[in-house]
């Protein structure tokens, strides 16, 4: 049997972004761009045009953040939480075509650890 969720409300509110909330929690939505934008400038009554000079002067890859991370430093943002690039040393693997052994090159990767209040929000718990 299939089940199927209700319709929303005409003119529902949907924080900003311009589709519903997923129908099945297992399925995954992402919001791109263009829908981030929109929505900060709905919420913070900007143009849309300096909405997304904000967002591209906070993550572009000539962003804030990108050149925080590339001068080694960490951006530590309270309640949200920390971007930071993390060293990863030379290590052996295989090619997944060949099987053959490869050698793989040291790196540095961004990463993103969530602070607590976004970990409690996610999980819909109460501060």
């Amino acid at each position: 049997m299939r089940v199927f969720a209700p319709r929303p409300a005409k003119g529902a509110d949907f924080q900003g972004l311009s589709r519903p909330p997923p129908r099945y929690p297992h399925k995954e939505l992402a919001v791109n761009k263009a829908e981030l934008t929109a929505a900060l400038a709905m919420r913070t009554k900007m143009s849309k045009a300096d909405a997304t000079r904000t967002i591209d002067a906070l993550f572009d890859d000539k962003g804030i953040i990108a050149a925080e991370l590339k001068k080694g430093s960490k951006v530590q943002i309270t309640g949200f939480g920390n971007f930071e690039a993390r060293k990863r040393a030379a290590r052996m693997g295989r090619n997944p075509k060949t099987g053959g052994v490869i050698q793989i090159k040291a790196s540095i990767a961004p990463a993103f650890r969530a602070g607590k209040q976004l970990k409690m929000v996610v999980n819909n718990k109460a501060k």
